[in-house]
């Protein structure tokens, strides 16, 4: 009974990731409909699970209902993702001084780990590697940090947004200059200088809330301009 129970969470644990990836990736972009019936059909699931999954995503914040559709991916406004960058500056800070202060050679070893499949996974093409290297940093000093309730908080914020990095990351030098800033970053955790590590957390996150959002308007005028040839042809 334990083994299928554990064999259904993971499961919808994996339909879950699968469907989590392909918003963060832009496969199934702002505004696009999302079904049990979908999911079902996309990941070969009963319906009991499909339920379990938009629940799932719709706690998150990732899905939202919508009258008309069912579920969709959540869509936000300039001002809102702004805002989430805003609280993702204040708390990361707060969190990277929190695991300079405890840091301890294990600590750093796993920082270190981190950071060597962060550089590995920057000069190719797979987001998978490239998002899972980038979580593993960010936990790392969030389990450190101590602050459950802290490490919950980021979690969610780093969901919310992480739809937006492969937009971001996919500009001429982001990635490059983000690992630049992830080092210097690492190596103030290291020293145990929380001070400096806040502060580069937080020139860190405003670069990329920049970015970000450069990205998100040029993509906003591409998709007006395609609607108005549309309207033309």
């Amino acid at each position: 009974m334990m083994n299928g129970g554990l064999s259904l969470l993971s499961v919808r644990q994996q339909v879950s990731a699968a469907i989590r990836a392909a918003i963060h990736d832009g496969e199934l972009p702002p505004g696009a409909r999302l079904t049990e019936r979908q999911i079902c059909e996309r990941a070969g699931v009963s319906r009991t699970i499909a339920r379990e999954v938009v629940r799932e995503l719709e706690a998150e914040r990732l899905i939202e209902s919508n009258r008309r559709n069912g579920f969709v991916v959540a869509s936000m406004s300039l001002k809102e993702i702004g805002d989430l960058y805003d609280m993702r500056m204040l708390l990361e800070a707060r969190a990277c001084m929190l695991c300079a202060k405890a840091m301890t050679p294990d600590i750093a070893r796993r920082l270190d780990l981190a950071m060597a499949a962060i550089e590995s996974a920057a000069g190719g093409d797979d987001r998978e590697a490239q998002r899972t290297s980038n979580t593993l940093f960010y936990e790392t000093i969030f389990e450190a940090a101590d602050n459950v309730v802290l490490g919950q908080i980021l979690h969610s914020l780093h969901g919310r947004i992480s739809f937006l990095r492969s937009r971001s990351m996919s500009r001429p030098g982001r990635p490059q200059a983000s690992l630049r800033e992830l080092k210097a970053i690492l190596a103030a955790l290291k020293a145990g200088d929380g001070e400096a590590a806040a502060r580069l957390s937080t020139a860190h996150i405003e670069a990329a809330r920049a970015v970000a959002l450069a990205a998100l308007g040029e993509h906003g005028r591409k998709a007006q301009a395609s609607a108005r040839e549309d309207v033309g042809a």
